[in-house]
């Protein structure tokens, strides 16, 4: 097939959106097929990535603070791109899979439909009901939709019909947003265990070390790591983060005053160092995460993780052995290193993790992604079929 990924950003080294798109077009390329990428802002991409790669901003919104203003009100608008008409048309792909897109808009679902081309869609948060993409305020309490939000949302929402198949990374992602797309088929595809982070020794023979990897920001749960950090040194425990953000300054200033330590942002052979240095995880999130990588990276490495069982996670729990359900408060963390810090509670938490099966998860997540795409093919297939036997037309590209 000629496959078509759509996603605001190309660098997996984003987040959990970039690795899924990254992975999935590095394993259909191996398969054979003919992957492009279409990005909304510039990034240094997948690693290796083979296909073509398309970017439609010349600057960042992270750099620029009109490109952020302008995401923000095209979300209103939704005009639909030249640029990314101009892509779609000049590939000529059989599918389009669109993920996160901030800076693309949902008009690209609409342009693919004018073009006769079917659209695959994941969900990976809540961009279509939120600007922020969590349903939180910035101090991580969850916000109750205004009239803004409400009218952006009907706005994104107004191309959903051109979306044949959507697909979640958790029921609860998709089942939140199921009514943006009325007639699409519906899969739930949970992102696979990596490979990449498998501890090269196993955690202590006692609680010492508590990790945190991610965004340093509220909804992620860090300001209640901080707030805790404290009574962590009190009891003989060191709390480790790794990862940038808004929270930085005050990371740092903890550090500052020994309570943590902080590793900034790593990757490669510094991210699996940090796995090795940790014996516990958490994941403290304060919003409904649909289904973070997060936690699946701790238990990959061989590690127990604290994970706030909100949003899609909760659906998952019971397939995560060695994952252990938290209350993400300060109160809930330090309640649930007491008891990992009695001796037998401990070797019983290290004794119950699973590594996942990778490589068959990985081959599995690939094949359901392929069948969507086979299926959503067959269907547009049968359509433009049944139009043409009614003497019809497909709507023109406009």
């Amino acid at each position: 097939m000629r496959i078509l990924l759509v996603n605001a950003h190309g660098d997996p080294a984003v987040g959990g959106a970039e690795k899924h798109v990254a992975d999935l077009a590095a394993e259909l390329t191996r398969r054979g097929h003919a992957v492009d990428l279409l990005q909304a802002f510039p990034d240094a991409g997948p690693p290796g990535f083979p296909g073509a790669r398309e970017v439609v901003h010349s600057r960042h919104w992270r750099t620029s603070e009109v490109r952020r203003l302008r995401n923000h009100l095209e979300d209103v608008v939704v005009p639909l791109r030249p640029r990314v008409r101009e892509v779609v048309a000049s590939r000529s792909p059989d599918i389009v899979h669109t993920h996160n897109l901030p800076g693309l808009g949902t008009g690209t679902w609409e342009i693919c439909r004018r073009l006769g081309v079917p659209v695959v869609h994941t969900l990976h948060d809540y961009y279509l009901l939120c600007p922020r993409v969590t349903l939180t305020r910035p101090d991580g309490r969850a916000c109750n939709p205004g009239l803004f939000c409400g009218l952006r949302s009907r706005r994104l929402g107004r191309s959903g019909e051109a979306v044949g198949d959507v697909i979640g990374v958790s029921r609860y992602v998709l089942d939140r947003q199921a009514h943006v797309f009325p007639d699409a088929r519906r899969h739930v595809i949970r992102n696979p265990s990596p490979t990449e982070h498998v501890a090269s020794i196993p955690p202590g023979e006692r609680l010492r070390t508590v990790g945190f990897i991610g965004s340093l920001t509220h909804v992620k749960g860090v300001r209640a790591l901080l707030d805790v950090a404290p009574e962590l040194v009190r009891r003989g425990c060191r709390l480790v983060l790794a990862g940038s953000g808004p929270l930085e300054p005050e990371v740092r200033a903890a550090e500052a005053r020994g309570e943590v330590s902080y590793l900034g942002s790593v990757a490669g052979t510094e991210k699996a160092a940090f796995f090795d240095a940790c014996d516990l995880g958490v994941v403290p999130s304060l919003w409904d995460e649909p289904a973070p990588y997060t936690p699946l990276e701790w238990l990959s490495a061989g590690r127990p993780v604290l994970v706030s069982a909100r949003g899609g996670i909760g659906e998952m729990m019971d397939s995560w052995s060695g994952a252990i359900a938290v209350d993400p408060t300060p109160e809930g963390i330090v309640s649930a290193v007491d008891r990992l810090l009695e001796p037998v509670t401990w070797r019983h938490a290290v004794a119950r993790v699973r590594r996942p099966d990778s490589p068959v998860a990985f081959a599995d997540w690939v094949d359901k992604h392929e069948a969507v795409y086979e299926s959503a093919v067959a269907h547009e297939e049968r359509k433009v079929e049944r139009i043409a036997g009614t003497g019809g037309l497909r709507s023109p590209i406009g």
